[in-house]
């Protein structure tokens, strides 16, 4: 079984299709294994400045804070210690022109500090109604004392030149979540007390909101222990019923899809980015980006929506592949239309040297621009021409052979009828001459006395004599005017009526001198009553060279074998008629090209390959049948001829191509 062959413009139009493939998906792996990941990175990397901005906004507005905190220390330091000065410049300090994010603030002495003696002497602002106004709660004796306070305390040890923050809690007279930053001052270069301003967190809520919003998430924070500052209200309530806030830890409890990214915040050093694989708030997978805030040591969460951070990546890719696909259909366009001209070309070529091939006589192709397909057009024009006329020549060589050949086989046939011939003609001579010294011996006993025996005799020889002759020339005339009408017949190639049976008897008498110097004979079993109106001339032609070519091919090497002619009517208006032979047979790769001309397994040994080409010429075209051959090898070889028992009218020209 044969492989299936592509075309050239079926390679092309699969090789295109498998470029457009391979390129689709190299785009998808380029797209998939880097452009995505740096595409993601680089929107990390812009949520993370985004992140580094929100802390500077934080911080711009805690500086805010620490100023007016350290405004307080300051001026504490330098006024003299007098209720009434303080309570008169404070306040318009602390409110701060009525800034909302400031709860309140206050001064916090030592015990016996700005009064001696007196152990709890502060005072203390906070805002209500959106006006500040003075607390004295602190300095009553029922409490456990303001310096015992954890904000107080973180005061003790810290610097004097920045904010001490307190973790986040829930304020008791306001019961709002707020933040409290605090500043030591001192005398004489001992602790003297702090000074405070207590932030409510519900700005910086509103601010990490807005931080959330922006970046198409929330955000969330957390104080340096643990407790969280803000987080979306739709999902969690940060106030636990008593009054405190809710932990990082408990909180990863509820939102479990976000514990690691919490746990994660608690013991956060820096920055970091965090994968989530769904985010029950945005409803999709998300990037949780951590930023330690070093000013106060909160962790700031933004969380970011993964789609978000891929749609860049998504767009890029798709616009890569609609890109690249548009691009490689109009290569693909115009490679189509320069390969269709080119394998125009190339099948006018192709068809050129067809016709070439089967011995037409194309007209020579158009050379155009000298590049390669130029440079081919023009070798295949030279080709032709040359092969043109080689076959030209060919044709003449080959009616010439066409006549050597026909002349070669009446040779033979004249060879052989004069060799038949010398027999009887030899006897009837010989005769003759026996007669003659017969008569002159009787004339010279003519003179003498003549007996009746010897008269007797004499007749008797004679007669003898005289049959003899009469036999052999009859003979004679025979075989003439058998090789007369096959010569007649082949010579004129004219249409008649004949006896398939006599024709055959003719041809056996004409191949009998061949035969009987070689082992082989002709068995012939044909109807005496097969008439046939065609061309008998041909139809001897055809069988003598059959006969002939079993003689030279079907028995080489054999010293005996058997020609048999057999014809028999076939459907009304045909006739078969059969040569064949017990010869060595065909071989298969020999059988198909028997009726080449030229072909012969002979070569140089006098076979000229055009016997057999002959006679399926004269049996296709002038007889009007066909030639058919079945052949084993070892076991012989037939041929069979059928043709219609009335000839087709050929005309002068077809019969001379058909011979």
């Amino acid at each position: 079984m044969t492989k299936p062959i592509l075309m050239i413009r079926q390679q092309i139009n699969l090789g295109f299709a498998c470029v457009l493939i391979m390129a689709l998906l190299v785009i998808i792996v380029v797209v998939e294994f880097k452009v995505k990941p740096d595409l993601i990175e680089q929107q990390q990397r812009q949520v993370a400045l985004n992140q580094d901005g929100f802390s500077d906004l934080l911080s711009a507005n805690l500086g805010q804070i620490e100023l007016l905190a350290s405004t307080l220390a300051l001026a504490t330091t330098k006024l003299p210690k007098d209720e009434a000065l303080f309570k008169q410049l404070f306040p318009s300090i602390i409110d701060n022109h009525g800034d909302p994010a400031i709860a309140g603030g206050g001064i916090w002495p030592e015990p016996g500090v700005f009064t001696e003696g007196v152990q709890r002497r502060s005072f203390f602002w906070g805002r209500s109604n959106g006006e500040v106004s003075y607390v004295d709660d602190y300095n009553l004796s029922s409490g456990s004392g303001y310096h015992n306070e954890p904000w107080y305390q973180l005061g003790r040890d810290a610097p004097t030149d920045r904010c001490s923050w307190s973790e986040a809690y829930i304020d008791p007279f306001t019961d709002t979540p707020m933040v409290t930053c605090t500043i030591p001052f001192h005398e004489n270069d001992r602790f003297a007390g702090v000074a405070t301003v207590d932030m409510w967190l519900g700005g910086i809520t509103d601010i990490l909101a807005q931080h959330g919003s922006e970046n198409g998430g929330y955000a969330f924070a957390m104080d340096s222990t643990g407790q969280m500052i803000s987080f979306p209200e739709s999902a969690v309530q940060l106030e636990k019923a008593d009054h405190s806030l809710i932990s990082a830890e408990a909180l990863g409890q509820k939102l479990p899809w976000l514990s690691d990214a919490l746990t994660r915040a608690i013991n956060l050093q820096g920055t970091a980015m965090i994968e989530l694989p769904e985010d029950a708030i945005l409803g999709e997978a998300a990037y949780v980006d951590l930023i330690k805030h070093v000013q106060t040591g909160w962790t700031i969460g933004l969380v970011v929506p993964k789609g978000r951070m891929t749609a860049a990546a998504e767009s890029m890719g798709l616009f890569l592949m609609l890109a690249v696909g548009v691009l490689l259909m109009v290569v693909g366009i115009v490679a189509a239309i320069l390969f269709r001209n080119l394998l125009h070309k190339i099948q006018q070529t192709t068809q050129q040297i067809q016709e070439l091939t089967d011995g037409g006589t194309a007209q020579a192709l158009e050379t155009g621009a000298m590049n390669e397909i130029g440079a081919l057009r023009r070798a295949v024009n030279a080709y032709g021409d040359k092969l043109k006329s080689l076959l030209r020549h060919l044709e003449d060589v080959k009616d010439e052979l066409v006549q050597s050949e026909k002349l070669a086989s009446l040779g033979a046939l004249v060879s052989g009828v004069a060799h038949e011939l010398n027999t009887p003609i030899g006897n009837a001579l010989m005769s003759s001459t026996a007669i003659r010294d017969a008569n002159r011996a009787f004339a010279e006993k003519l003179a003498q006395q003549v007996t009746r025996r010897e008269l007797d005799d004499f007749i008797a020889d004679v007669d003898e004599g005289a049959q003899i002759v009469e036999r052999n020339m009859t003979r004679a005339a025979e075989l003439i005017g058998a090789f007369k009408q096959l010569a007649v017949d082949q010579a004129s190639s004219h249409r008649r009526e004949f006896n398939l049976y006599e024709l055959v008897k003719e041809v056996n008498l004409s191949m009998r001198p061949t035969l009987q110097r070689s082992p082989y004979r002709l068995e012939v079993d044909v109807p005496q009553t097969l008439y046939l109106d065609s061309y008998p001339g041909k139809l001897s032609q055809v069988l003598i060279n059959l006969i002939n070519n079993a003689v030279v091919h079907a028995f080489a090497g054999r010293e005996e074998g058997c020609i048999r002619i057999v014809a028999k009517e076939k459907s009304q208006g045909w006739v078969s008629l059969s040569v064949s032979d017990n010869g060595c047979g065909i071989p298969v790769e020999s059988r198909k090209r028997i009726f080449d001309p030229f072909y012969t397994t002979r070569l140089g040994q006098g076979g000229s390959g055009l016997g057999l080409h002959i006679t399926f010429n004269l049996v296709t075209g002038v007889l009007g049948g066909r030639i058919d051959v079945s052949s084993t090898e070892g076991e012989g070889s037939c041929f069979t001829i059928t043709v219609p028992v009335s000839g087709p009218e050929m005309t002068e020209s077809t019969m001379r191509s058909a011979s």
